[in-house]
């Protein structure tokens, strides 16, 4: 893949993350109604959480398997989400003490997340060199 296709993918996905977000925030959460995720677990997961899940995948996909379309589209796609909530996460209002309370707390959690994601970039690994001794014979 040329460079100038991938920038021309990854601007896209960008933009159209932007775009998908925004009207969907307008359309069906404009008058404030509580996602059914939220609804259920209680947590407060915007759409910069499944960005940084998305980019975590299309980097491991970058990494240890291949740069094309798909995984150029992905990290737009994912980098456009967190992008757009980056200025509003900035300017959230909380309570301090709340914050570093929930920090502390989720010290256990946060170490599952990250073996998780060190078990995710071995699996992503393998597969690559499965791949690369596929196309090598």
């Amino acid at each position: 893949m040329n460079p100038r296709k991938k920038l021309f993918v990854f601007v896209v996905f960008f933009l159209v993350a932007l775009v998908y977000y925004r009207l969907k925030v307008l359309l069906v959460y404009g008058d404030g109604e509580v996602s059914f995720l939220r609804e259920v677990t209680g947590l407060t997961i915007h759409h910069y959480h499944y960005g940084l899940i998305i980019v975590l995948i299309a980097s491991l996909l970058l990494i240890f398997y291949r740069v094309n379309g798909f995984s150029v589209g992905l990290m737009g796609f994912g980098l456009g989400s967190v992008f757009d909530s980056f200025v509003s996460r900035l300017f959230s209002v909380g309570d301090r003490v709340r914050e570093i309370t929930v920090y502390n707390g989720s010290f256990v959690l946060t170490i599952i997340v990250f073996v998780n994601v060190v078990i995710l970039s071995f699996v992503f690994y393998l597969v690559g060199i499965r791949s690369n001794r596929k196309q090598k014979s």
